[in-house]
């Protein structure tokens, strides 16, 4: 699964996150990461992405962990751990 990171809040514009809303579906969240449906690829992701400026956001690939090895939390409890 790809893991979109929001790193500026600030100059997120809340009309990028309507537009992924939209176009993707995000299978879990918290306050700054979106995790969308498998069969959602990089290159689909990066398609809607495309006006936004790279260094506002970082994606990555995740997966379901245990809690002890949680890099990310999700509003639903669920933990995700970093693929490096």
């Amino acid at each position: 699964m790809q893991g979109l990171r929001i790193l500026d809040e600030i100059r997120w514009h809340d009309h990028w996150s309507s537009e992924v809303g939209r176009k993707l579906e995000i299978r879990d969240s918290s306050n700054d990461l979106y995790v969308f449906d498998p069969r959602h690829s990089r290159e689909d992701i990066l398609s809607v992405l495309k006006d936004v400026p790279g260094e506002l956001f970082q994606l990555f690939e995740v997966v379901e962990a245990p809690e002890e090895d949680c890099d990310y939390l999700a509003d639903s409890g669920q933990c995700y751990k970093k693929i490096h």
